[in-house]
């Protein structure tokens, strides 16, 4: 009896807080027939993104032209920065940085949202002997951060301002409002 009031009391404190589970993310009406364009259409971040449209209600269109809306990832860029070496330059400390920029378009190629940026980082810890161990190790850190910038696509295209943007007729998407209101968003 305790385990299921606590199970409760949990659950409850979960939902109170905002929690909830990633999941299908309701898009604007203009993004339901969406076109993934994409220079590496079989990598890991189009594999992903392709996971959570569908699971958001997306019908993926073949090509660019049976498509009302077209989600263009302009650049996907890999870095990292040497952040602090041991006193025996045995250890050193990388931040692993992926950054994807996107857009989205009509199929008659205008801008309907202006190129985003979204920005992972991680810290990445590389011991001399112990080289290969840290490079599956980086490997692993930028497969979680692709999924992370997934969701983050996932979470700018759902959110009010987009749908605003998409659904108001004469909207201009370079609107000066809505522009800082998603440069404060991704400074977040």
């Amino acid at each position: 009896m305790k385990k299921l009031i606590f199970l409760l009391f949990f659950i409850t404190c979960l939902s109170a807080c905002g929690f909830k589970l990633r999941g299908a993310m309701p898009l604007a009406p203009p993004l339901y027939n969406l076109y993934l364009e994409t220079s590496d259409p079989y990598g890991e971040l189009a594999r992903h993104l392709r996971q959570f449209l569908k699971m958001s209600g997306v019908q993926l269109a073949q090509n660019a032209a049976e498509a009302t809306s077209i989600l263009t990832i302009l650049s996907q860029s890999t870095s990292d920065q040497l952040i602090g070496i041991n006193g025996s330059q045995q250890t050193r400390q990388y931040n692993l940085v992926l950054t994807v920029t996107f857009q989205v378009s009509n199929a008659k190629n205008r801008v309907l949202v202006s190129p985003q940026t979204v920005t992972e980082s991680r810290a990445l810890t590389v011991i001399n002997d112990q080289v290969l161990a840290s490079s599956n190790e980086a490997m692993n850190l930028y497969s979680q951060m692709r999924r992370d910038i997934v969701y983050d696509i996932m979470s700018r295209l759902s959110s009010a301002d987009i749908t605003a943007q998409l659904t108001t007729p004469n909207v201009n998407s370079t609107h000066p409002t809505i522009q800082k209101k998603m440069t404060h968003a991704a400074q977040r």
